[in-house]
This record gives structure tokens, sequence and C-alpha cells, in this order.
């Protein structure tokens, strides 16, 4: 039986091989051609240093940049429970990324790629001012490092079909 699903497994393999399938996700075995030279500006607050140094991770900085890379960052927090008492007891924090792509040496037809990401992280709220203080940070944190990997696949997808 084991016999049998190796040689399924095997056949599936080389025939995804074949068709020019490439995962989006994992890791690849060609990392160079994965990586583009981007050159990310810097961003503002300690959220915009987390989502910058993610971006770096995924970028390739071995060659010269052909592009760079703006974001901007914007917040929103809301309410989404209160105890019978009316105090809060959970908060969600969107976080969206507006970004945009310039080619450092770029012709005239040539603009600028631009798109929008956007993630949401719920936290608890406490009655310890440290202990909100602490989820908050990490909510922010997570929502950088989601906000990074996103971009970096939305650029990967959007220069691949140019």
């Amino acid at each position: 039986m084991w016999l049998f699903r190796r040689i399924t497994l095997l056949l599936v393999a080389a025939a995804v091989s074949g068709c020019g399938f490439q995962p989006l996700y994992g890791q690849r075995e060609n990392r160079g051609s994965a990586k583009l030279a981007i050159d990310v500006m810097p961003i503002a607050d300690r959220d915009g240093q987390v989502l910058r140094a993610g971006l770096r991770r995924s970028f390739d900085f071995s060659s010269p940049a052909v592009y760079r890379m703006e974001v901007k960052l914007s917040e929103k927090l809301n309410v989404v429970a209160i105890d019978q008492a009316g105090d809060v007891t959970r908060r969600r924090m969107t976080k969206t990324a507006s970004w945009q792509l310039i080619k450092f040496t770029p012709t005239k037809e040539e603009k600028p790629i631009r798109g929008v990401v956007r993630v949401f992280e719920a936290y608890n709220v406490f009655a310890s001012d440290f202990s909100n203080l602490t989820a908050e940070r990490a909510a922010r944190e997570r929502a950088a490092g989601r906000l990074a990997e996103m971009i970096a696949i939305d650029v990967t997808a959007k220069l691949r079909r140019n």
C-alpha cells in the first residue's frame, strides 16, 4: 500500500512540475528568482519598523535595487465586546498598508505599481493597564508581520503579471 501511495505522489509531483506551477507561499528551490531587488523606504513609528524589517527579509539586497517601495500605514480600533457592567473586554485593530513600487529608472509609459492590504487583529482588554499595553503592542506587531507577508505576496504576484 505504501508503495502505491509513493508512486502516486511521484506521478502527481511530476505532472505538477511540468505545468509551470510555482508555489506562492512556500519555499522554492530557486530562491534567486523569487527574491526581488526592492529598496524599502523607512516607515514611521514602531509598527513601521516591524513592517519594514519583515519586507526587507522578503526582498533581495545582494543586487542593486530596481524598485523603491513606499508604504503608508493606518490603524483603526473598534470595540467588539462589552461586559454587563459596560466595560470594554475586547478590541479589534484594523491595520491598512497602502504601498507603491516605483522603478528607479522608469520609462515614460510606466506607472507605479500600487496595492492595499488590510489585516485584523483582536485582543482582550483587562483591568491591568500593563496587560492592556502588552496585549495591544503584541497585536500591533502581529499585524505588522502579517502585513509584510501579504505585501510581499502581492508585490510578487503583480510583478509576475507585468
